[in-house]
C-alpha cells in the first residue's frame, strides 16, 4: 500500500524538507514541488528481465531443460516408459533430461 506522507519536498531556492501531510505542504507556499512518482512494474515485465539462470530449490538452473529435469516428470509412469523404450532401443540419454527431450531423442532415432 502506497503512503504519500511523510515525503521530501523541494524548492529551487530553499533547502529540501520533509512534510508530514498535505496541509503542511500547502502551508509552505508557492515553488515547492513533490517528487515525481514512478509507476511500479513487476520485475518479470521489465525489458531487461531474463528468466535464467534462476534458483529452483537449492539448485541453480541455466535453462528450461535443466529446470524440468530437476523438477522431474509430472507423470512418473510416462517417464519410466520413456526410459525403458530408450534402453530397449539402445539410445543413450541423460536421466536429467526432461520428458520432452527424451521423447525428441526417441523420435530422432
Amino acid at each position: 500500500m502506497f503512503q504519500e506522507f511523510p515525503m521530501w519536498v523541494s524548492h529551487p531556492e530553499k533547502e529540501a524538507r520533509i512534510v508530514a501531510n498535505e496541509a503542511e505542504f500547502v502551508a509552505l507556499g508557492d515553488g515547492w514541488v513533490k517528487p515525481e512518482r514512478v509507476d511500479l512494474v513487476a520485475r518479470e515485465h521489465t525489458p531487461d528481465y531474463v528468466e535464467y539462470p534462476k534458483w529452483v530449490g537449492d539448485q541453480l538452473v541455466q535453462n528450461a531443460e535443466e529446470e524440468s529435469a530437476l523438477l522431474g516428470s509430472d507423470n512418473p509412469d510416462t517417464r519410466a516408459a520413456l526410459l525403458q523404450i530408450a534402453e530397449e532401443k539402445g539410445i543413450r540419454i541423460d536421466k536429467r533430461w526432461s520428458d520432452d527431450k527424451i521423447r525428441a531423442a526417441l523420435e530422432a532415432a
